[in-house]
C-alpha cells in the first residue's frame, strides 16, 4: 500500500485515465467539482468542524471509490454518464457498509465509516 500524504498523491492514486475522462465530460465535471470540495473541506477543518466535515469527506471518498468502479465499465453496460452520476449518488452512503460486509438494513458497528454524508 502506497502512503498518501497530501491531496494530490490522493487522487493520483484513483489513475483516472484523460482519455476516459475526454469520452464523459459530465464525469470529468463532477470528479473536478468532488475534488475542489474535498481541497476545501480539508483546508478548512479544525477541531470545531471536525465532527461535521469527516463524514463529508469521507462521502467524497466513497463516491470517487464507487465512480473509479463504475467507469471502468461504462462502455460494457452502455450507462450514460447520468445514469453512472445517478448511481454514484445513490449508493455512496452505503458503500463502506457494504465493502465491510453488511447488509443494507444491518445495523452496522459504531464507526465513523459508516456515519458517511
Amino acid at each position: 500500500m502506497i502512503e498518501i500524504s497530501n491531496l494530490s498523491e490522493y487522487i493520483k492514486e484513483f489513475q483516472f485515465e484523460e482519455k476516459q475522462l475526454k469520452a464523459h465530460p459530465l464525469i470529468k465535471n463532477y470528479i473536478e467539482n468532488q475534488v475542489q470540495k474535498l481541497k476545501e473541506l480539508i483546508e478548512a477543518l479544525t477541531s470545531a468542524n471536525f465532527w461535521i466535515d469527516i463524514p463529508i469527506i469521507m462521502g467524497i471518498d466513497s463516491k470517487l471509490v464507487l465512480l473509479r468502479e463504475l467507469i471502468i465499465t461504462i462502455e460494457d453496460f452502455d450507462f450514460s454518464d447520468e445514469e453512472v452520476l445517478k448511481i454514484v449518488e445513490q449508493d455512496y452512503p452505503y458503500y463502506n457498509k457494504e465493502l465491510c460486509g453488511y447488509k443494507l438494513n444491518d445495523v452496522t458497528s459504531h464507526s465513523l465509516i459508516f456515519k458517511i454524508k
